[in-house]
């Protein structure tokens, strides 16, 4: 399909050049495109150039001619070639004018492109916001969904409550005797109140008293217990002299038992010397001699 399409377009050129040429024009790639009334320049010169490959002449046989014709050709020849450069250059020129305009519908092509990448990104930055205005008011639509849940569900208590202040209003006369009754003990408890408040006032004169009293026995507390220390301190030394006085009784006592000892011992000789004396007296001298052999 392509290649048709490609065959086609082909066709259109060479036959817009032909016209050209023969209208005693130039076939150059503006003025094929002039002709056409469409088409990209590059293509145009692209298929122009196919064209221009197509225009030559088929060779011919060698023909061995006179020297005169021979000269003469020669110069028909040159004159040809002349002409023919001159037609080249032409073509040339052609060349580098179609060169510029490739390069002009380039840069103006490139200037477009520009100018559509500019307008996506501005589109694009565009559909950023609407997304995110979208996205806002998605939240404030649910915001606003869960708001009004809320008012209905307050509603509906509130109807709750009406309905219960009805049913209340049916008991009326019942809660007046409540009222009432709460009134009497309110007047109950505020005479109590009363009675509980001068109780405790005597209450605190009687703390306060208590409080005096006890200030004066923390006082008389306070000097017993320096008598008592001052007493222990006396206690304590007479604790100590009893000690030595016990000390000293019991140093008597010892002695007191060796001057016993020693008094029986010196009693119990006097008794023997009485004894001694006794029987010399009754046996006389000798025998007191003797006796005195005794007292040794």
């Amino acid at each position: 399909m392509r290649w048709r399409e490609k065959r086609r377009t082909q066709e259109a050129v060479n036959a817009a050049a032909d016209r050209i040429r023969a209208a005693g024009g130039k076939p150059t790639a503006r003025a094929v495109r002039e002709e056409l009334g469409q088409g990209s320049m590059a293509t145009v010169l692209r298929l122009l150039q196919h064209w221009q490959a197509g225009q030559g002449r088929a060779p011919e046989a060698p023909v061995m001619l006179p020297v005169g014709l021979q000269r003469a050709l020669l110069d028909f020849i040159g004159q040809e070639v002349a002409a023919a450069k001159f037609v080249l250059e032409q073509d040339l020129v052609s060349a580098q004018q179609a060169e510029k305009d490739l390069i002009a519908e380039s840069e103006a092509q490139a200037a477009a492109l520009e100018a559509l990448q500019t307008l996506h990104d501005t589109l694009q930055a565009e559909h950023s916001q609407l997304e995110g205005r979208y996205a806002q008011l998605t939240t404030d639509v649910d915001e606003a969904r869960q708001t009004a849940e809320t008012h209905r569900q307050a509603a509906e208590a509130a109807r709750t409550e009406v309905a219960k202040l009805q049913l209340r209003q049916e008991g009326v006369p019942r809660l007046e005797a409540e009222i009432a009754a709460l009134k009497a003990g309110l007047e109950a408890e505020r005479a109590a109140r009363v009675a509980a408040e001068q109780a405790a006032a005597v209450a605190i004169a009687r703390l306060e008293q208590t409080q005096g009293a006890v200030e004066d026995l923390k006082s008389r507390l306070g000097r017993t217990e320096t008598d008592l220390r001052e007493a222990n301190q006396e206690a304590g030394k007479l604790r100590s002299e009893v000690s030595t006085l016990h000390g000293a009784l019991e140093s008597t006592r010892q002695a007191l038992g060796q001057t016993q000892d020693e008094a029986r011992r010196a009693e119990a000789a006097a008794v023997a010397l009485r004894s001694q004396l006794a029987a010399a007296a009754s046996t006389g001298k000798g025998s007191f001699a003797g006796g005195g052999g005794i007292l040794r």
